[in-house]
């Protein structure tokens, strides 16, 4: 990437081109795309990238508390965050993706207008060239055509779960589905999107798993809508993926080719340098690598459930014991507010002794990519498998919703490169013992630490100079930078 590192190297050059990139407001949206950020700002690229008000609040203080905001050079100096309201209240759910998506659809567009137009942009950044959205933003792409400007739209799950949400209708007609997205009756619940590809489970669609049927529904049609949406409006769809990963995905061409532009990296690039990457919590980083730093090869537990999923007390407290039970280090991020729900008894005797550590974060490309770290029991997000990947670490898997399913799928059944979480009868819990065996097993399967480091193989060369992920991404650049129509 001479000609990258070139273009990032000169300070006082004008940008090529000013990128404004609206990422779904969730942490496993605003992640890929503020990477994909400075993937431009590396060839030359200004952005501006809008993040709602809650989630800007967020992502300012977070970076601030890692030095981020204030860091020096000309890479931080071409990125402006910018926060527009997402139309909710202050005392709103926005953990409800029904609501949220409806109000901010109305809220938004309104917003973008000035942006694209200039506003605040004029002097270093200049006006507004080009535009990256998320797909699930994909009504915005309308003020984007009417001005003429390139247009992009990223996914930020498995190409897979695109294609189906681009072949809902196809899916409708052929009686896999209903109108409204649930899953007729056939035999073993499974499906193949054609006859090359992997048969998928109709029961674990990405919409299929929202607490009860009308948010399903809602979820389904709003999910649909933004993909068909970005198909017919977006000059290019891009993923979060490489070829290896979903081969059978990449050769479709109806309805839309799907163009993959990873494995996106998300802060370890440059370990001389503090940017911005998307996270919503900030703690001292110094603690988890400290840790890791005095534990053994290969024999840390690294649990982390991303930034949304809710586990019961009486699970959470199953997940200490088995830890505990385990005998190996672990480091366990539980998110802000909840570690209270930990037995006191478990942090004492585990914590107390230097067997394991619970934090509210940790820089997760750096854990994973630590020598301790053997192995990851991760709830399946699709950033979260893609990073486990790139670092050649097992996955034991946990999944709760949404696409985590079928990412489980791929990982336990199609890669091979991770083992389920079996759940006991009953109330559904996952006991201790099971814990413990899952992860004596999945730690001595030296045939899932093979495959896994074939893939992370697979992964670096596509983001090597003359990879196929790498050539996408340069003919991206050479669209957005096309001359306006």
């Amino acid at each position: 990437m001479a000609a990258a590192a070139a273009a990032a190297a000169d300070h006082d050059a004008a940008p090529r081109a000013h990128a404004l990139i609206l990422p779904y407001p969730a942490q496993g949206h605003v992640i890929p795309l503020m990477e994909l950020a400075y993937c431009l700002i590396d060839r030359g690229f200004a952005v501006t990238f809008v993040n709602t008000e809650h989630n800007h609040r967020r992502v300012v203080a977070a970076a601030a508390g890692a030095g981020g905001v204030q860091a020096p050079g000309s890479r931080a100096r071409r990125l402006r965050l910018v926060a527009v309201a997402d139309g909710m209240g202050d005392g709103d759910d926005r953990d409800n993706l029904v609501r949220l998506n409806a109000v901010m659809e109305e809220a938004i567009p309104p917003q973008l207008e000035p942006i694209l137009d200039g506003a605040g942009g004029e002097g270093q950044l200049g006006k507004v060239t080009c535009v990256v959205v998320d797909v699930g933003m994909s009504w915005a792409l309308d003020a984007v055509k009417r001005r003429g400007l390139p247009g992009a739209a990223l996914w930020a799950a498995s190409a897979a779960v695109l294609a189906v949400l681009l072949g809902a209708q196809k899916l409708i007609r052929d009686g896999v589905i209903d109108d409204d997205g649930a899953p007729l009756k056939l035999e073993n619940n499974s499906f193949r999107l054609s006859e090359f590809t992997p048969p998928m489970d109709a029961t674990f669609l990405a919409w299929n798993f929202m607490g009860n049927r009308d948010a399903e529904r809602m979820v389904f049609h709003y999910l649909t809508s933004s993909a068909r949406a970005a198909a017919a409006k977006a000059d290019i769809l891009l993923c979060n993926s490489f070829v290896e990963l979903e081969p059978a995905i990449f050769t479709l061409k109806s309805p839309a080719t799907i163009l993959p532009i990873g494995p996106l990296r998300t802060g370890q690039r440059f370990a001389h340098q503090v940017e911005v990457v998307g996270h919503f919590w900030q703690t001292n980083d110094d603690t988890c690598l400290s840790f890791l730093d005095e534990q053994p090869y290969g024999s840390v537990v690294y649990v982390a459930f991303g930034s949304l999923t809710i586990m019961s007390p009486g699970q959470l407290k199953e997940l200490a014991l088995g830890l505990e039970a385990s005998g190996h280090p672990f480091l366990w991020v539980v998110r802000p507010g909840l570690a209270g729900n930990l037995p006191t008894s478990f942090l004492d005797a585990t914590m107390g002794q230097g067997k394991g550590i619970v934090v509210e974060w940790a820089p997760q490309e750096q854990v994973l990519a630590h020598p301790a770290v053997g192995c990851f029991v991760t709830h399946c997000g699709w950033n979260s498998t893609v990073e486990s990947i790139r670092n050649g670490v097992p996955m034991l898997c946990w999944p709760y919703f949404t696409d985590q399913f079928t990412n489980q799928i791929y990982i336990c059944d199609i890669w091979r490169i991770g083992l389920k979480m079996v759940q006991t009868c009953g109330e559904g819990i996952v006991t201790k013992e099971i814990m413990v065996e899952r992860l004596k097993e999945l730690l001595l399967d030296e045939g899932i630490k093979e495959r896994v480091q074939r893939l992370k193989e697979f992964a670096e060369t596509n983001m090597s100079e003359e990879g196929e992920s790498t050539r996408n991404l340069n003919a991206v650049v050479e669209l957005m930078t096309r001359p306006m129509s």
